[in-house]
């Protein structure tokens, strides 16, 4: 059987991972005031945390150093298009991203209020037999969340050059 790369992205790219990487997110945004996440902001996790340059620039920064850091390197390294990317890469990723949301709220990672759009964590207990990519990934989505907790919608829009 031949293997397309579509289907070698796919097995990367995957919905059941997303939510993943979404919960992981949730919980890192969580974590510190019990914020609850703006539903619009998870559109953008996903675009950064499956692009491997990215995913590698937010696990090389401190957690102490936040998302202004990750965008000043980016920036210094004439890396422009990284972050301009991010929003067009969200907005073909919103298929994926409302998969994986619907399958983290079918498996009672997290819940969204619909009154108010804010998603919440109903769980924050991470599993800890992953390999070591998996780890990445999901360590670089919690770090992410942390770092746009502390940040408004705006500052995270003027930061990744995205727009809601």
């Amino acid at each position: 059987m031949e293997t397309g790369i579509d289907d070698v992205i796919y097995n990367v790219q995957n919905p059941a991972i997303g939510a993943t990487i979404l919960w992981r997110f949730i919980c890192g945004f969580y974590q510190t005031n019990s914020n609850e996440v703006p539903f619009p902001l998870l559109f953008v996790v996903m675009p950064m945390i499956f692009r491997e340059d990215l995913c590698e620039v937010i696990n090389s920064t401190q957690k102490a150093k936040g998302l202004s850091k990750v965008s000043e390197k980016l920036f210094s390294k004439r890396s422009n298009d990284k972050l301009f990317s991010v929003n067009d890469v969200s907005i073909k990723m919103r298929p994926l991203t409302l998969q994986a949301f619907n399958i983290g709220v079918a498996t009672n990672l997290f819940s969204m209020d619909y009154n108010t759009a804010y998603v919440f964590p109903l769980t924050q207990t991470k599993r800890t037999n992953l390999s070591k990519e998996t780890n990445k990934l999901l360590n670089a989505a919690e770090k992410l969340g942390l770092w746009c907790s502390e940040l408004s919608l705006v500052e995270i829009c003027n930061m990744l050059k995205v727009r809601f």
